[in-house]
């Protein structure tokens, strides 16, 4: 006699939830990726913002005094992410304690 797996067996139930387990990871990587143009990573401005906790009118204020670098393509501006780490290691600051 052969064994069947139907939809109420637990062999099914089981390959099911690990079935959406792993299309939530495939999703979660798709979201995740960030491509990169000449093996560089650009961040948008909400990115930035973000990161740095600071308004659209402060970003604007560091581009134009050119504190950190970026990229404008169809007036959309970017930001190269390593040079936004260097920024950012340039100007750390260590505690006093």
């Amino acid at each position: 006699m052969e064994d069947f797996i139907t939809r109420s067996s637990e062999e099914y139930k089981e390959l099911r939830k690990t079935v959406f387990q792993a299309l939530k990871s495939v999703n979660r990587l798709i979201e995740e990726h960030r491509p990169s143009i000449f093996d560089e990573v650009y961040l948008t401005g909400e990115e930035v913002r973000e990161m740095f906790g600071i308004s659209k009118r402060s970003l604007q204020n560091y581009r134009d005094a050119r504190i950190i670098p970026y990229t404008t393509i169809g007036g959309k501006f970017l930001y190269p992410q390593s040079r936004i780490f260097d920024v950012l290691e340039r100007n750390y600051r260590k505690a006093l304690r």
